[in-house]
C-alpha cells in the first residue's frame, strides 16, 4: 500500500514534524558554538573574526536555505496534490541552481572579498586573516547545499525523523577535527585559526554524504511510488528559478545585512565587544533553529493544505504553528536569562567579555521571540506561493534595519546594547507585513483567510 503525503495539522503532528527538523538544524548550530568555544580559547581576536567570517559565509548558505526552502514549497504542494511525479525530478532541478550558485560563491570569495573588506574599513591585518579562512571554508557551499535540498525531501515526504542521523554525525565529524585541526596533537601540527575551515568543509562532506546514502538505503522512492527520475527541462530549471529567486535574494540581502552590521561592529567597537557580538550571534543561531524549524514546517504543511483544498484551515493552522513555537521560545528564553555566567563562561574570556555580553544578553532574547513570530507569519506568505511579496517584506526590513545600524553605529557611536536593538526594528517590520499580507491584502485571492 503506498503511504499517503498529506500533512497531519493536529497539535501533535506539528510537534512530530516540527521536532526533528529542530534537532537536525540545531546540530549545525552546535557547531557554530563549538568552533567559536574552541577559537575563544585561542584568543579574543580569533573569536572576533569568527564573527566575520562565519557571516559571510551564512550570506550564501541562507541563498542555499532560500532555494530549498522553495524546493520545499513546490514539492509540498504537489505532495498535497498527489503529484508524485515531479517530485524528485523537482529536486533534482535544485541541485543545478545549487551547483551554479556554489561556483559564483567561490569565485566572489577568491577575488573580492579581501577587496570587498578593506573598502569597507576593515583592517588589511583583519581582511587577510577572514579572507585566507574563507578561501578554504567556501568549498564546503556545494555539499552544504546538497545537503539542505536533500533535507527539504525528507521533510516534504514527512520522514523528518531521519535528519537527525546526517546532522549528527556531521556533528560528530566536525567536532572532533575542529579541536584536532586547531589545536594539534595526535601527530598533527596545530592550524589555529584556518583549522576550523578545514574542519568544516569535511564535515559538511560527509554530512551530505549521510543523507544521500539515507535516502538510497531506507528506498524512500518505492515506499512512497515516487518515480525516482531526472528529465532535464529547461521550462521547469526556469519555473525553480522564478519561484526560488525571490527566496534567495531575501535571505541573501538579510545576512548581508548582518554582514554589514558585523563590520561597522568590528570598525567602532574593541575586540571584547566584537567577541561578545560573536557570542550573541551563536545564541541567536541557536534559538533560531527552533523558529526556522517551525518555519519549515509552517511552509510545508500550509502548502500540503493549499494543495489539497483545505483553504478554510489556512489561518487556524497557521495559529496553531505560532502558539506552539512562540510557547517554545518563551522558555528558552527564561532559562537562559537564569544562567548567563554560565553561558559566558564556555568561551574563556576576561571579566569585560562577561560584562558586556550580559549587557547584550536582555536585548536578544527578547528579540527572539520577535523572531520566532515573525518567521512564521513570513513562511505562510511563502506557502501561498507569493515569493515576490516575501522579498518585498524582506527589502523593507533591510532597509529599515540598515538605516538604523548606520545611525546608531557609525554616526551617533551609541552602545553596542543599542546597535543590538536593531533586531527589534527587523523582526516587527517583517511580521507586520506579513501580518497584514494573510490578513487584508489577499482577502479577494484567498478565500480561505477569514477575520
Amino acid at each position: 500500500m503506498t503511504e499517503s503525503l498529506k500533512a497531519d495539522t493536529t497539535v501533535k503532528g506539528i510537534i512530530l514534524l516540527t521536532l526533528p527538523i529542530s534537532l537536525a538544524r540545531l546540530v549545525p548550530e552546535l557547531n557554530f558554538l563549538f568552533n567559536a568555544i574552541f577559537l575563544g580559547h585561542l584568543g579574543t581576536t580569533e573569536l572576533a573574526y569568527a564573527a566575520l567570517s562565519g557571516v559571510y559565509y551564512l550570506i550564501f548558505a541562507a541563498m542555499g536555505y532560500g532555494l530549498s526552502n522553495a524546493i520545499l514549497s513546490m514539492i509540498s504542494r504537489q505532495a498535497g496534490e498527489n503529484n508524485r511525479l515531479n517530485i524528485v525530478n523537482t529536486l533534482r532541478h535544485g541541485y543545478l541552481l545549487a551547483a551554479i550558485l556554489a561556483f559564483v560563491a567561490i569565485v566572489i570569495t577568491f577575488f573580492g572579498l579581501h577587496s570587498i573588506m578593506v573598502n569597507l574599513g576593515v583592517s588589511l591585518p583583519d581582511a587577510h586573516a577572514v579572507s585566507g579562512f574563507m578561501n578554504i571554508r567556501i568549498f564546503g557551499l556545494i555539499f552544504l547545499f546538497g545537503y539542505q535540498l536533500s533535507n527539504s525531501y525528507l521533510i516534504c515526504i514527512q520522514e523528518t525523523k531521519w535528519l537527525l542521523f546526517a546532522s549528527v554525525i556531521e556533528s560528530v565529524v566536525n567536532i572532533i577535527l575542529d579541536y584536532w585541526f586547531i589545536f594539534g596533537g595526535w601527530g598533527l601540527t596545530p592550524m589555529g585559526f584556518n583549522g576550523a575551515a578545514y574542519a568544516s568543509v569535511i564535515s559538511e562532506i560527509v554530512g551530505f554524504a549521510a543523507v544521500g546514502f539515507l535516502i538510497v538505503y531506507k528506498k524512500f522512492s518505492i515506499k512512497y511510488d515516487i518515480p525516482n527520475i531526472f528529465e532535464y527541462k529547461s521550462k521547469l530549471l526556469k519555473s525553480v528559478f522564478i519561484q526560488a529567486s525571490p527566496l534567495m535574494a531575501q535571505y541573501a540581502i538579510s545576512i548581508i545585512a548582518w554582514w554589514i552590521f558585523y563590520v561597522l561592529i568590528n570598525r567602532n567597537y574593541n575586540y571584547a565587544e566584537q567577541a561578545a557580538s560573536q557570542a550573541m550571534r551563536n545564541l541567536f543561531g541557536i534559538s533560531g533553529v527552533f523558529s526556522w524549524a517551525f518555519g519549515a514546517s509552517t511552509n510545508t504543511i500550509l502548502s500540503n493544505i493549499l494543495g489539497q483544498g483545505r483553504r478554510a484551515d489556512f489561518l487556524p493552522v497557521l495559529k496553531r504553528i505560532m502558539y506552539i513555537s512562540a510557547t517554545g521560545m518563551l522558555i528558552f528564553i527564561v532559562l537562559v536569562n537564569l544562567i548567563p555566567n554560565t553561558v559566558f563562561a564556555l568561551y574563556g574570556q576576561q571579566q569585560e567579555f562577561s560584562n558586556v555580553g550580559t549587557s547584550l544578553l536582555r536585548v536578544v532574547t527578547s528579540a527572539m521571540l520577535m523572531l520566532t513570530i515573525g518567521v512564521i507569519w513570513l513562511n505562510a506568505v511563502v506557502a501561498t506561493g507569493n515569493t515576490r511579496f516575501v522579498f518585498l517584506t524582506e527589502l523593507t526590513s533591510i532597509i529599515a534595519y540598515l538605516i538604523y545600524v548606520f545611525y546608531v553605529i557609525e554616526v551617533k557611536h551609541f552602545s553596542v546594547s543599542v546597535a543590538w536593538m536593531s533586531e527589534w526594528l527587523y523582526w516587527t517590520v517583517m511580521f507586520l507585513m506579513s501580518f497584514f499580507y494573510i490578513r487584508f491584502w489577499k482577502r479577494k485571492q484567498l478565500t480561505f483567510v477569514s477575520t
